[in-house]
């Protein structure tokens, strides 16, 4: 009798196993490759085993100023699919872009819908605003302000060296009143910030339009595992808006304490939030603070306004400690390119309790 069980038992087995692998054959193996290491953990995140997702630029390289390797742009096109912010944070990946074969998708477009479409990367005059995270402005279609890195294939890596011969007046003449968001102090720097932010991973609700647009061209190349494609996304919602309940009930304590950033990249995670952001010291990462700027922020800081200054862990900051010696203001590290956090498949809602857990620490220290 057990001699025969197991014959059946592997009979059985050997059937299960005819009909497994082709199944197994049929799951989507896409490559996909972002541009940036949040995109890659949202994507990450979502798609989980249904996907190869990688990243272009190395963890922690800025994507205001950098230089594209041959070797790069060889892995732009040896990809099913890329996905990019759009041209509003990365100029320079516009040419590149324009030149794949498989088009890419721009997370920031001109109206609803378009990142989902095969027309990511023609004139690039789809970039629009996520102030009210649904509908797109249309105020910003022009580049012509970016003039001053069109070329950007030109630029090394030292994102702290790019800019130290400009005029420092440029970023005071845009910054009249200590770095809030809502100033219109953004005409002439590197990317539009459309009201606010071109930093769409940093807030739940962008990250999860993201995903809706990564989950939509999915879609529409592969439309044959359509159910897929939208369980992955269900299951990251889910996983999003249940870490965003837990990040806000923790924030709670801190968030009457001013601070103040390093650069304007966090706009969006502090107002989800309720934060007490005071303002930033560049909106350019590479360009020095002008000397009004500083004085305001000191000022601020003399006046106990702050409680904490966060620093972003790819950028020395050597202003930062002149700027707060001899003053009991806390230091605190902010990363807004998540270089410590894990490409998994917990890995954005990590992005985003790391964030939670500096500021809490930081602006909770007596």
């Amino acid at each position: 009798m057990t001699s025969n069980f197991t014959r059946l038992s592997a009979s059985a087995a050997l059937f299960a196993a005819m009909f497994s692998i082709p199944a197994m054959a049929a799951e989507p193996q896409v490559k996909i490759l972002t541009s940036i290491k949040p995109l890659q953990l949202i994507a990450e995140s979502m798609l989980g085993d249904h996907a190869d997702v990688d990243v272009l630029m190395p963890p922690g390289t800025s994507p205001h100023h950098y230089s594209l390797k041959p070797s790069s742009i060889r892995r732009m096109h040896d990809t099913d699919l890329f996905v990019w912010v759009g041209e509003d944070l990365e100029l320079f990946l516009r040419k590149p872009v324009s030149q794949l074969e498989r088009p890419a998708l721009a997370l920031l477009t001109e109206e609803e819908g378009q990142g989902d479409e095969h027309e990511g990367h023609d004139d690039h005059d789809e970039h629009k605003g996520h102030d009210d995270h649904h509908g797109h402005d249309d105020e910003h279609k022009g580049h012509d302000d970016h003039a001053e890195h069109k070329d950007h294939d030109d630029h090394g890596h030292d994102e702290h060296a790019a800019h130290d011969d400009h005029d420092e007046h440029g970023d005071e003449d845009h910054h009249d009143e200590a770095g809030h968001e809502e100033e219109n102090e953004h005409a002439g720097h590197e990317h539009h910030h459309h009201n606010g932010d071109p930093h769409i991973w940093m807030a739940p609700e962008l990250a999860l339009e993201a995903a809706e647009r990564i989950r939509d061209r999915l879609i529409a190349d592969y439309p044959e595992h359509t159910a897929l494609w939208q369980q992955d996304y269900i299951q990251f919602e889910q996983q999003v808006m249940a870490a965003d309940k837990r990040i806000a009930e923790q924030l709670k304590s801190v968030q009457k304490p001013g601070f103040f950033v390093f650069h304007d990249a966090f706009a969006s995670y502090m107002e989800h939030y309720g934060m007490n952001q005071l303002g930033y010291f560049t909106v350019d990462p590479g360009r020095k603070p002008g000397a009004k700027r500083l004085s305001e922020i000191r000022g601020a800081l003399e006046q106990q306004q702050a409680a904490c200054i966060f620093i972003e862990p790819q950028f020395k900051a050597p202003v930062v400690d002149s700027l707060t010696r001899g003053l009991d203001v806390n230091v605190g590290k902010l990363d807004p390119l998540a270089i410590e956090v894990e490409a998994d498949a917990d890995g954005y809602v990590a992005f985003l309790q790391e964030m939670a857990d500096n500021l809490t620490a930081c602006l909770s220290k007596k």
